[in-house]
């Protein structure tokens, strides 16, 4: 199973509605929950169960200010602080999340893109901390969320894959403000070409400037935000594009 492709495409589908896509990952029983604005689907794998994050709806107010609030709170009073808009929304959820989790013994992944993927970071989090067992959290465009610390224990607790895009501007803030914030998981670079590479200084500044350039010759003068899109990160990582 190519991991990065599935819950890229899991992460794409959270944007769906009930009875909205065709797609064969919804021939497995699935839950919609959502609670003030805040969304998940659920898909009940054979192998796992995946809880899939919403990212940010333009159309819906609260999305946007969620991704606005920039100050840090410590929810717990232990030295783990997170950006209170996207713990806020992933708080919201968190109950019908887990009044939703069937009591068998399959581990859970959890994925999202964007909001859909700082959520799933924190969502991780409370998990661990009810003691269920999260294998996998996978993120695509995910913004930074917390502080080293909390960082550290989301590593220590589950498989963390971060995949950022080549110029995508969203996993780029909050800006680090020194320790304020940190990126946290393996991070999985997708250059200009899709391949996924290791992310030195060179490389980055110069790939920089080449995604730019092949976007311009596209037309695609926002390149920083057309590299975000959900369902691109999802075809990169499919094995099977031509």
């Amino acid at each position: 199973m190519n991991k990065n492709f599935e819950y890229a495409n899991y992460a794409a589908l959270a944007y769906f509605d009930p009875g909205e896509s065709k797609d064969s990952a919804f021939e497995y029983r699935t839950i919609f929950v959502e609670s003030d604005n805040a969304e998940a689907w659920i898909f009940f794998t054979p192998e796992v169960n995946v809880i899939s994050c919403r990212g940010t709806e333009p159309s819906q107010l609260k999305d946007i200010t969620a991704d606005l609030k920039f100050w840090r709170i410590d929810p717990a009073g232990t030295g783990e602080k997170v950006h209170s808009g996207f713990w806020s929304e992933a708080f919201s959820l968190f109950p019908k999340i887990i009044r939703n989790l069937p009591d068998d013994s399959k581990p859970l992944a959890i994925t999202g893109h964007s909001l859909g993927g700082a959520m799933a970071v924190i969502m991780a989090g409370f998990l661990l901390k009810s003691g269920y067992d999260v294998k996998d959290l996978y993120t695509y465009g995910q913004p930074r969320v917390g502080n080293k610390q909390f960082c550290k224990r989301i590593e220590a607790g589950c498989n963390w894959q971060r995949f950022v895009n080549n110029n995508d501007i969203v996993p780029r803030v909050p800006l680090k403000m020194g320790r304020l914030f940190h990126d946290g998981g393996n991070l999985n670079y997708i250059n200009t070409y899709g391949q996924i590479r290791n992310l030195t200084w060179w490389q980055s500044t110069k790939d920089s400037w080449r995604g730019r350039k092949a976007a311009w010759k596209k037309k695609q003068w926002f390149d920083s935000f057309y590299d975000h899109s959900a369902t691109l990160y999802r075809d990169l990582l499919d094995d099977g594009r031509t």
